[in-house]
């Protein structure tokens, strides 16, 4: 019965081992792109995947424009595997041109193995306009920001963390927050004097089990 946990271990170490080196074959065809997309409208691309069996996420780099799927399940076959992407314009970005990457990360079992970037100039095309070249600014997808009533003051340096998260180190200081209203506080003592007698009781009855009958 001991040997069954080693067997699973050694499964699961197996399979660790294997899904980075069946993503490290990946490939992704073409090596880059270059097509417009209506403003009002969208354009579909047609990419091949090789040597690969999983799942795909993708997502785009200075790239501004919606992406469907964001996940595709491709299989290792010959000829590779075919699967469509649609890019979507968007009228209040003008006419632009982007210079990006879209990347494709190899996910199996939830775990990232490698990633692929597509080299792609996409023309987002408004009908009567010409479309000029984006900065790097106009690039970046649009982000929500709030301000907080009162920043929290720290002295802490952010450090990447080892999935590339940024964290705050141990050192930060944040204002200390009241009790919720609705949470009950337990007395320290009561609880205490309870869990010393829990104590005392279980120590009698396994001194009395453990008593020599005669």
């Amino acid at each position: 019965m001991k040997a069954i946990p080693a067997l699973v271990v050694a499964a699961i170490l197996t399979l660790l081992l294997t899904v980075p080196a069946l993503a490290a074959s990946l490939s992704i065809s073409p090596e880059k792109v270059e097509f417009e997309v209506p403003a009002d409208g969208s354009a579909e691309v047609t990419f091949t995947a090789f040597k690969y069996t999983g799942d795909l996420t993708i997502d785009c780099e200075n790239i501004p424009l919606k992406v469907e799927p964001t996940t595709v399940s491709v299989k290792a076959k010959e000829g590779g595997d075919t699967f469509v992407l649609t890019f979507y314009g968007d009228e209040s970005l003008g006419s632009k041109i982007y210079e990006g990457k879209i990347r494709f990360l190899a996910t199996t079992g939830g775990m990232v193995a490698m990633g692929i970037k597509v080299k792609a100039r996409v023309t987002n095309l408004v009908e009567g306009e010409t479309p000029v070249l984006a900065t790097l600014e106009e690039s970046q997808p649009p982000t929500e920001t709030s301000t907080p009533e009162k920043p929290v003051e720290t002295e802490a340096v952010q450090e990447e963390g080892p999935s590339g998260a940024q964290v705050i180190g141990p050192e930060q200081t944040s204002p200390v927050l009241p009790p919720s209203p609705g949470k009950t506080e337990w007395p320290i003592l009561p609880i205490v004097g309870i869990a010393a007698g829990t104590i005392v009781v279980v120590t009698l009855i396994v001194v009395l089990v453990r008593r020599p009958r005669y």
